[in-house]
């Protein structure tokens, strides 16, 4: 292992030990807080609360409908339904579900998995079970150890992910050139869900 390797897993180390060491000393306080903080929410607040569920909620509870095990299983494209193209959190916070097809139909579907209809519904060309099967072939494509390292798109590769709000994946290239980007179409994925930008390659530390 070089010696940068080592003096960053030292540091990483170094910064876990010392965040458990705070969250342990915090975590009396916390608990011996818990019974004034709730005491202190009326309980028309935590209806309110049950009724009006965050968008965060709603997404956990949407992907439990999924599947129980859907945080292990985030990145399989079996676990969504062909119909559903990703949800996210609009900047007026509220919870969208993004749909293929009639988004009516749908939205009767969602209201039963969720138990609301406190959420919008967007209709999308894609779905995010299409979405993560790219993903799929640029990671087989990244492991593969019969790809020199000497192909463009190893080399310029800057990274790659489902932007559920354009409903494409979006690849990442230090250069975006016509080289690159038919190479990638060639040896990867020519899928029209795929866009190329430029974009650098994230530092490690």
């Amino acid at each position: 292992m070089s010696a940068m390797k080592s003096t960053f897993l030292f540091f990483l180390l170094l910064t876990l030990g010392s965040v458990l060491f705070l969250s342990s000393c915090n975590q009396f306080n916390k608990q011996s807080n818990k019974t004034d903080v709730r005491n202190s929410i009326s309980d028309d607040t935590i209806k309110h609360m049950a009724n009006n569920p965050t968008g965060t909620d709603l997404h956990e509870k949407l992907m439990n409908s999924f599947s129980d095990d859907w945080m292990e299983r985030e990145s399989d494209p079996n676990l969504y339904p062909n119909f559903y193209g990703g949800s996210f959190i609009d900047n007026s916070g509220i919870f969208v579900i993004a749909v293929t097809g009639d988004r009516n139909r749908y939205k009767e579907e969602l209201i039963a998995r969720l138990g609301t209809n406190n959420f919008k519904v967007e209709t999308v060309q894609y779905s995010y079970k299409q979405m993560m099967q790219v993903m799929d072939k640029i990671d087989a494509f990244l492991v593969d150890a019969t790809i020199p390292e000497s192909h463009p798109v190893v080399t310029h590769f800057a990274g790659a992910y489902p932007d559920v709000m354009v409903n494409r994946v979006k690849v990442n290239l230090t250069v975006v050139s016509k080289e690159i980007t038919d190479a990638f179409k060639k040896d990867i994925s020519d899928s029209p869900i795929i866009v190329f930008e430029q974009g650098e390659i994230p530092e490690l530390f």
